[in-house]
């Protein structure tokens, strides 16, 4: 006869198994600068996810935008704002 003991997993084991694959929110991110020429968006804070992942970026809906807020997406050029002062 043979006596397995404790015969049971302890709690706080280190074992392996699987980690990631899981979609984060990381909140309270600062959109510094924007550069529509390459399409890059510069942001101060933490990024989730690998070294050439992709991304989304959301409005925060924790309280109403302001009327004059712009949304994602509707940036101008430097050349269209000019075009439109004239």
């Amino acid at each position: 006869m043979v006596v397995r003991t404790p015969g049971r997993t302890f709690k706080n084991k280190k074992m392996p198994g699987h980690m990631g694959d899981r979609r984060i929110t990381t909140q309270n991110v600062k959109v510094v600068k924007t550069d529509i020429e390459r399409g890059l968006i510069m942001i101060q804070g933490s990024v989730p996810g690998s070294k050439g992942a992709r991304i989304m970026v959301k409005d925060a809906v924790k309280k109403p935008a302001p009327k004059d807020a712009q949304f994602p997406g509707s940036f101008k050029a430097a050349a269209d704002v000019a075009g439109e002062a004239k």
